[in-house]
């Protein structure tokens, strides 16, 4: 990832700890790195149930967020998400996921790496940052 893209990556992150609606994941270890993240909202996670029953129960909230992996299988998952989620009421984030994917996908494969990325870009960003409004 380009220095440039370090303080967005942060603000980005920041975006997922305060998300307060459901969170779709495709595994376990998806689900951790985003808890060692410090993501406090639900998360639901795809290796467990079938799409429409993940689709069913996200839907009871107000907002849910796709958070698929970053490669070709990950895409495919979301958009199908995507599909199934459009028949219901809830608010459906895919934005966050398009724009993570963008800064990241050279870095890392899929979301269980986001920590360790984060780890490395707080590593070498602070002084960076410090000058950045």
């Amino acid at each position: 990832m380009y220095p440039e893209n370090y303080k967005r990556f942060l603000e980005l992150i920041d975006k997922l700890r305060e998300f307060e609606g459901a969170l779709i994941v495709e595994g376990l270890r998806d689900e951790v790195a985003l808890r060692n993240l410090g993501v406090r909202a639900e998360i639901i996670r795809l290796s467990r149930l079938p799409l429409s029953e993940v689709a069913l129960i996200a839907s009871s909230h107000k907002e849910v967020m796709i958070l698929t992996d970053f490669d070709k299988k990950g895409e495919e998952l979301a958009k199908k998400l995507l599909n199934y989620l459009a028949g219901y009421p809830c608010s459906v984030d895919i934005e966050t996921w398009k724009e993570l994917r963008k800064l990241v996908r050279k870095d890392i494969k899929g979301v269980e790496d986001l920590y360790g990325l984060y780890l490395r870009v707080v590593s070498v960003s602070d002084p960076l940052l410090e000058g950045i409004q």
